[in-house]
């Protein structure tokens, strides 16, 4: 064996034995006492997965070769131990996570959250050619490396910071189950928050919008009124069933699988979205309908709408009516909370209507710049 003083380790080689099956045989520098120091890593379980020994030893040398590129760089694995689990693919790291999300049993929402940003992490990862690291092999440049696309691709800070604490989610659990020896995203720092992009709906213009949706999509027109009237939110709109409505009571029983914040509520329904909603109820009697379903006209159905349907018509009204880009579908909850506030209705009271845990988070919701306060005060303020 060469002398220990030319370097501090010799790279790491495949090997493999009848017994134990392929393995990685390297040495790197004890600095105590100045000698070179023999490691094994045994892959016979990791590449359990490959049928064929060439493709065994193909993958073999690609974990020697991440091995060696780690030891260039000045690591070293003495009073650690090593793990077959940190030489797992990012991509396969991702079909354990979402398999273990699921076994849990997170709400649908949750899934197809973790889903697609796990998605869009692992398409980064092949287009930069990062999708051959091993978990325990991501690092914390490779962190910044794809914030810094999040944020090229012209995402908003508050996008950027929901990125970083997804993907801090999930190295967290492969930190957890010993995939990783740290999370490359616990350092990377999030962005000021910003203020929501939405301005009040004034009554002129809910009055064009109503026009609108009464002739092009009446079921649009209910949504509306639910996000206004009711301050429901579009995501628990689009779960709405019919075995939810009572008519008689005067409410939408929103489940808490279904509600933001996991607390089951009766959500409050006016005379005129009751007007809306009896011609429904008598024309569909399987109450395991989807008051939103799927289809062009969104009328009750087995299955519901899609996420992004609201959102479509949405924008398409605002953009035939020549509404400004802030007048979004969620500007119609923060206006119907304002104007209840406006109309004397005390705080407290539209702080449950609204299903927020305290008023100072209401504040957020109804601080927005309302096209028609000068004209208000201009006509009513008293004279001095």
């Amino acid at each position: 064996m060469p002398s220990s003083q030319l370097c501090s380790f010799y790279p790491a080689v495949v090997r493999t034995t009848p017994r134990t099956g392929f393995y990685l045989d390297y040495y790197v520098l004890d600095p105590i006492n100045g000698k070179m120091v023999r490691r094994m890593v045994q892959l016979k379980r990791l590449l359990s997965r490959y049928k064929s020994d060439r493709e065994k030893r193909i993958a073999a040398q690609r974990i020697a070769d991440e091995l060696n590129a780690k030891l260039g760089g000045g690591w070293t694995p003495l009073h650690e131990t090593e793990d077959g689990r940190l030489y797992t693919p990012i991509a396969e790291l991702r079909d354990k996570f979402l398999m273990a999300k699921e076994r849990e049993g997170v709400r649908s929402s949750t899934m197809l959250n973790y889903t697609s940003f796990t998605h869009l992490f692992l398409e980064w990862c092949e287009d930069t050619g990062r999708a051959k690291k091993y978990s325990g092999t991501f690092l914390r440049a490779d962190a910044v490396r794809y914030m810094d696309y999040i944020l090229e691709k012209g995402n908003g800070n508050r996008s950027y910071n929901n990125t970083v604490k997804a993907l801090r989610c999930f190295f967290n659990w492969g930190l957890e189950h010993c995939y990783c020896r740290e999370n490359p995203f616990e350092k990377v720092k999030l962005l000021p928050k910003q203020r929501k992009k939405r301005i009040l709906i004034d009554k002129g213009t809910r009055d064009r919008i109503t026009d609108y949706f009464r002739t092009e999509k009446p079921q649009m027109l209910l949504v509306a009124m639910l996000v206004y009237s009711s301050a429901i939110r579009p995501k628990e709109i689009a779960n709405i069933q019919l075995k939810h409505i009572n008519l008689t009571k005067h409410y939408i029983l929103i489940e808490e699988t279904n509600a933001k914040n996991h607390k089951a509520r009766c959500a409050t329904i006016t005379k005129e979205i009751t007007r809306m909603l009896v011609p429904l109820m008598k024309r569909y009697t399987d109450t395991s309908y989807y008051l939103f379903g799927t289809g062009q006209q969104m009328d009750p159905a087995p299955r519901p709408a899609r996420n992004n349907y609201f959102a479509k018509n949405w924008n398409k009204m605002r953009l035939e009516l020549g509404l400004p880009m802030e007048m979004q579908l969620y500007s119609l909850r923060d206006t119907g909370l304002t104007d209840l506030l406006h109309a004397g209705v005390d705080q407290l009271t539209v702080q449950h209507h609204a299903d927020h845990s305290s008023i100072s988070i209401q504040n957020i919701y109804t601080d927005h710049y309302d096209p028609g306060l000068n004209e208000r005060i201009y006509s009513n303020a008293p004279s001095f």
